[in-house]
């Protein structure tokens, strides 16, 4: 009888246990779902607040405020079948009005992932609260979630790499190529080396896509008569070692080896690389241009060629406020419109030139001239007109101008006050191609007597920016003292400099228009240039062409025979867009290359750049907290439009 009582009495306690723990698990299942409420709630608002700064250069610190029209919206699709809709509460902070300089710093072991390592960036942080309720099915008091975070909006100059592609990258080169400096594809990145030696990046490598040991779209390179190379392709690990992306036999690019994309990538990135290669796979994102929309490459399943080509905008002359493409944040980031001094030339070869405010101004004899079928460029196909832009002669009227001489200054502009840095050549045509012309650089030598580069005020350096295709000759901005060049450091007297155009080729020291026009890959000497290259490409098979783009390693175009003659580029490479006046096809049959000693211009690491850089903008989500009902309560009501 005692055991029995006792027995009942276990079995009583134990099932009012068991019912216990039940409501207990309920109510916690339920907490559970009020708090994915509330953090889908702040994910909700990190995609209105990425929209609003993708297309937009400016918000207002209050802009979030619940009576702005730019408040952060709720949802209108359900978060759970338990949540309370009418409880549901979604709140953006104050944008901070400024930028701070910020550094991230690779030796940090909390940045070790973060592709933007070794980078200074502008940041701005802004808190975003949620809060949800939901109601148990079970009855007792509604369940309350309350939670933050703060999403990080970073803009890094274009030039803080070392290259740049707001396209698929692809780096086949022959000789031993070494790339030192940060490296971002918005897109895949196709590797080999073709020449029996080796292709090392030494730096973060990023792409938004997948990385591949492969020819993209099946096209080999040099006019499709190569066979992949299975030389080396190496990145570097946080040790400072090169490994291999080949191992035992197996390249362990995305694919590892098989078929198809592997799950597996992500950690042996990571454990191989530490950080230093990462995909899509890592949650690395497109890099967009401020207020510029992604590029889309063709869909070669509809018969037009129609890429979404948004970057070129970048290098275009400014639309009227009334045209129907008229965006004002997209017309702000457009180099024609920072501009100091707009140049103009019409169809035929009259060149004129205006300030900002739209006043003219009157050009000194032997700046820039026109010449018709001035040279040919077996690339494209034609002789060209050019318009000859004589920089040396632009550093004098800028650093040392003479008011009495005519010939010694620009009239109507005043270089102490009025000078920025940038320069802009806009090319007026009916034409597709521009009537076959372009826009050509020269006297860009340093130390040089009459040559030079202009710089001047609080902004040093130089920004040439033309919608043509664009031609640089000689040295430019560096001695060309071949004895002493460097692919990375910085010469006495050089600035920072960036040229922008269609397309962009550089021509070496000793070249003759005379002679392009009777010879066929004419003599190259060394030749050294210190500049941002920010240009056009034709994608590799594009509209169905079979063609390879020939890679980062011919994004500079070439006219000559280089043959063991030195090209120095210190720079950055950047391939923003595909190029809308210079259509021409690559091949190998009007240039041998040149060996290439490139590198990132330590100026631009430093954080030293161009006047006029555009930025490229990524964001971060950082400090996820759940917070008590008082803890939100307290951080909204310090919010300023909260306060009375």
């Amino acid at each position: 009888m005692i055991i029995a009582v006792s027995m009942s009495v276990l079995i009583s306690g134990l099932l009012g246990w068991s019912l216990t723990e039940r409501k207990m698990n309920v109510r916690h299942a339920f907490r559970l779902e009020a708090r994915n409420a509330a953090e889908a709630l702040v994910e909700f608002g990190f995609a209105q607040l990425r929209y609003k700064f993708d297309h937009r250069t400016s918000i207002g610190q209050n802009a979030l405020a619940p009576s702005s029209p730019d408040a952060l919206q709720l949802p209108t699709a359900d978060l759970g079948p338990a949540v309370d809709a009418s409880s549901l509460q979604l709140i953006g902070g104050t944008i901070p009005p400024f930028a701070v300089p910020t550094f991230i710093d690779p030796n940090d072991p909390a940045n070790e992932f973060d592709p933007l390592k070794g980078k200074v960036v502008l940041t701005r942080e802004i808190s975003v609260f949620g809060r949800a309720s939901v109601a148990p099915s079970s009855g007792g008091p509604p369940i309350q979630a309350h939670v933050t975070q703060r999403l990080s909006v970073r803009d890094a100059p274009l030039f803080a790499h070392a290259i740049f592609y707001n396209l698929d990258l692809e780096i086949f080169p022959g000789p031993e190529m070494h790339i030192k400096g940060p490296v971002h594809a918005n897109g895949d990145l196709y590797v080999s080396n073709q020449g029996g030696t080796s292709l090392n990046f030494g730096g973060m490598v990023s792409v938004s896509g997948n990385v591949f040991h492969a020819w993209k779209s099946g096209v080999r390179g040099n006019n499709n008569s190569e066979t992949l190379g299975e030389s080396p392709v190496t990145f570097v690990n946080r040790a400072g070692n090169l490994v291999n992306m080949k191992t035992g036999g197996v390249w362990k690019d995305s694919r590892m080896g098989t078929s198809g994309i592997s799950t597996d990538f992500r950690s042996y990135a990571s454990n191989t690389w530490h950080g230093n290669l990462q995909t899509s796979a890592h949650g690395i994102q497109n890099y967009q241009p401020v207020a510029f929309p992604e590029y889309v490459p063709d869909d070669p399943a509809t018969p037009a060629y129609d890429p979404v080509n948004t970057g070129h905008a970048l290098i275009e002359r400014p639309l009227a406020s009334s045209d129907p493409g008229y965006v004002a944040e997209r017309e702000a980031q457009k180099m024609s419109n920072k501009a100091c001094l707009y140049f103009e030339m019409d169809a035929a070869g009259t060149i004129t030139a205006r300030k900002r405010d739209g006043s003219t101004v009157d050009l000194p004899p032997g700046l820039v001239t026109f010449a018709p079928n001035a040279m040919m460029d077996r690339r494209r196909g034609f002789n060209i007109g050019l318009a000859d832009f004589d920089v040396g002669k632009l550093k004098q009227l800028i650093e040392s101008p003479d008011a009495s001489d005519p010939a010694a200054h620009i009239g109507g502009f005043d270089p102490a006050t009025e000078w920025n840095g940038v320069v802009y050549f806009d090319c007026t045509s009916t034409s597709d191609d521009l009537d076959r012309t372009g826009v050509r650089l020269f006297g860009g030598r340093v130390g040089a007597s009459g040559q030079g580069i202009p710089s001047r005020g609080p902004d040093p350096g130089f920004t040439f920016v033309t919608n043509n295709a664009l031609y640089i000759r000689g040295h430019f901005n560096a001695d060309g003292n071949m004895s002493s060049s460097s692919s990375y450091l910085p010469e006495t007297d050089e600035v920072p400099v960036a040229v922008f155009g269609d397309s962009v080729t550089l021509l070496s020291a000793a070249w003759d228009d005379a002679t392009s026009k009777t010879t066929n890959r004419p003599a190259a000497v060394h030749t050294e240039v210190s500049a941002a290259i920010v240009t056009g490409l034709l994608p590799t098979n594009a509209g169905g062409n079979t063609n390879s783009s020939g890679g980062a390693h011919n994004l500079p175009r070439f006219l000559e025979n280089w043959g063991s003659k030195n090209l120095y580029i210190r720079g950055s490479l950047v391939a923003l867009y595909e190029c809308e006046v210079d259509l021409s096809t690559w091949s190998t049959a009007y240039y041998n290359p040149p060996n290439r000693t490139w590198g990132f211009n330590q100026l631009f690491a430093g954080g030293t750049y161009p006047p006029g850089t555009p930025l490229v903008r990524t964001y971060r989500r950082i400090d996820y907290r759940d917070l008590t009902k008082t803890e939100y309560e307290t951080a909204v009501a310090t919010l300023p439009w909260s306060s009375p």
